[in-house]
């Protein structure tokens, strides 16, 4: 980007930073829609010495809107942040795939789980991995840090859902 911009890389670093951290959860209001939850592993670090890192995140299944999202390990902690997200808004239906985690954080009349109900969020993984290289596999693109592989997934998310509510704010 620096090369393209003629900025210097430590001032698009900045400016990613500034962006992603004044982009915040949409607030959410929906009651008794139907839910996919998933986890997309990422690469942090070093290649050859990184530790398993996990994009978690969920969507509404009608709107594709992505409720809320979390970096880091595949915990029960990481993984109820995303959950009780959902839980808040009263959900019809839950589906994700056959972690085990989330039988444990999910009632059973809710939660579905099984890998042929969540083809939405396993496609939008997919748009994430092309248009946002450093989630590729088997890249030589990858985040440095967590903070910054966050931001970059905030601000493709949630500016994108940003111009599209408030068209007038940003010229179109």
């Amino acid at each position: 980007m620096s090369r393209l911009t003629g900025i210097s890389k430590a001032n698009v670093v900045n400016k990613i930073r500034k962006i992603g951290r004044q982009i915040s959860l949409p607030i959410i209001k929906e009651q008794g829609q139907q839910y996919e939850a998933d986890e997309m592993k990422v690469l942090i670090g070093k290649k050859n010495k990184h530790c398993p890192n996990y994009l978690i995140y969920a969507l509404n299944k009608d709107t594709k809107q992505v409720i809320n999202m979390t970096i880091g390990r595949r915990t029960k902690e990481n993984v109820s942040k995303v959950i009780d997200t959902i839980i808040e808004l009263n959900p019809k239906k839950v589906y994700t795939d056959k972690l085990n985690i989330y039988k444990a954080l999910l009632e059973n009349e809710i939660h579905v789980a099984s890998s042929h109900m969540i083809n939405h969020i396993e496609r939008f993984n997919l748009t994430l991995r092309t248009h946002i290289r450093r989630l590729s596999r088997d890249t030589i693109c990858f985040s440095k840090s967590a903070e910054m592989l966050e931001y970059s997934i905030r601000i493709y998310i949630w500016k994108r859902f940003v111009k599209q509510m408030f068209p007038i704010y940003y010229g179109k």
